[in-house]
């Protein structure tokens, strides 16, 4: 029984220490994930770590080619633009729940997550954007009670997130519409809310399809 528990244990620190390789882009979208060599420098057996790519697959951070090996997903531009789709259609969701179930400590957390966000504004650091940016809207579904729509925005998110170098929207033009976002849900207004994150993600969406058009 303690040899299952160990094993689980290790097979967990794999798998986050692999998606946070991956979501920080030192393992490269469209790179060959190398068993020996990450077996190597992780210090771990092929078990765990074939374990943790299952696991990712599952989330659309892995793919596995035939003959070929295990690789980090790459998406086309067409694929992100289909996952801003859904975004926009299930985050105002979110921010209505958010707006609706949210607690007072809850709003404080959410609150401490928007200065996050202003302080890597300002810093002008894109991954620090980006991860900020990721930060924030996961609590607000998180805040929102639905914990399936928290699973599946979340791996909508990670997704991108993996995928995106760059940063989308101008991040002060993010960081308005985050504030906007968080005074519709601290102040408990849950369609202004909804509609609050229905701009931003329309927004980025029409910035993301612009680079399609331009290609």
């Amino acid at each position: 029984m303690v040899e299952a528990i160990e094993y689980e244990d290790l097979t967990e620190k794999v798998y986050v220490r692999i998606r946070e390789l991956i979501i920080s882009g030192e393992l490269e979208p469209g790179s060959k994930l190398l068993q020996e060599e990450l077996s190597a420098r992780l210090g771990i057996s092929r078990t765990p770590l074939l374990a943790a790519f299952s696991r990712l697959a599952k989330e659309m951070l892995v793919e596995f080619v035939p003959r070929r090996g295990a690789f980090v997903r790459k998406l086309s531009k067409k694929e992100i633009l289909d996952l801003f789709d859904i975004r926009t259609r299930l985050e105002p969701l979110g921010a209505l729940g958010a707006a609706s179930a949210a607690s007072p400590k809850d709003i404080e957390e959410l609150a401490e997550s928007l200065e996050r966000f202003k302080s890597a504004v300002a810093d002008s650091s894109p991954h620090s954007i980006r991860q900020a940016d990721f930060d924030f809207h996961t609590l607000i579904m998180k805040l929102s009670g639905n914990s399936l729509l928290f699973d599946l925005v979340e791996s909508h998110n990670l997704v991108c997130m993996a995928n995106q170098r760059g940063i989308i929207l101008k991040p002060e033009r993010s960081l308005a519409d985050h504030v906007q976002i968080f005074q519709s849900i601290a102040t408990r207004n849950p369609r202004s809310a909804e509609a609050a994150m229905r701009r931003h993600l329309s927004a980025a969406r029409a910035a993301w399809a612009a680079t399609l058009a331009n290609d």
